[in-house]
């Protein structure tokens, strides 16, 4: 065998290492994705007639059963939720109390995912008639009052636990490990390749030197 085909099989075979130290890196950034809310009863913004007897979400994979906690609450912050939180499998459910009066709710719920990384949302609906709410009343007063043009009103509304950093973080902490675990796989490859091409190399000199012929010939002749 030639020092070129050689060569080319150790190429070869260090490609098919790298490819497979490659394939379950790339599957691994997918897999770190946290779970996410598929559906809801009731489903988000919808008006009831009567109240629910209890609330429900579906995640998209089984959710942890350490953590999770569901709240519904009214206006004055009241919480409605009656016992403690069920799951089974991807399904978090939370009996409520009787006799909820009309009103908007909102369901505020915060569980662990499937990776083990908390998340949380908020589902709002209402029961009965809601009463709109009344028209902000501009005397001239206050018409000649200036307002900050730049303000802008929170809309943010508190959830049982804080998942957004930690959701920011983790996703940069895998971010780093794939990112390292992919050098080192690089580094190791590219040594196996230079070890590789050294031994043929010294090989093929050796073999050379002992092909020559030796000199037979008596001194002094």
């Amino acid at each position: 065998m030639s020092f070129l085909q050689s060569r080319s099989r150790v190429v070869a075979v260090a490609a098919s290492i790298a490819t497979i130290i490659a394939l379950p890196l790339a599957a691994a950034t997918p897999a770190a994705a946290h779970d996410e809310l598929l559906g809801s009863t009731p489903v988000a913004d919808e008006a009831l007639d009567e109240a629910p007897e209890r609330v429900s979400l579906t995640f998209s994979d089984d959710v942890l059963t350490l953590g999770a906690v569901i709240l519904v609450v009214d206006g004055d912050e009241t919480n409605w939720v009656e016992g403690e939180t069920t799951l089974d499998g991807s399904d978090v459910t939370a009996a409520l109390q009787p006799s909820m009066p009309d009103g908007a709710y909102e369901v505020r719920w915060r569980v662990v995912s499937s990776d083990g990384h908390p998340i949380a949302g908020v589902v709002p609906f209402t029961v009965g008639e809601v009463p709109a709410e009344p028209a902000p009343d501009l005397s001239a007063d206050d018409a000649e009052t200036p307002s900050d043009e730049g303000s802008t009103p929170s809309t943010e509304t508190a959830v049982p636990g804080d998942a957004t950093g930690s959701e920011g973080k983790s996703a940069d902490v895998w971010r780093t490990v794939l990112i390292a675990a992919g050098g080192a796989a690089l580094a190791v490859v590219i040594w196996i390749i230079f070890l590789a091409f050294r031994r043929r190399r010294t090989h093929a000199a050796t073999s050379a030197a002992d092909s020559l012929p030796e000199d037979n010939t008596p001194k002094g002749s």
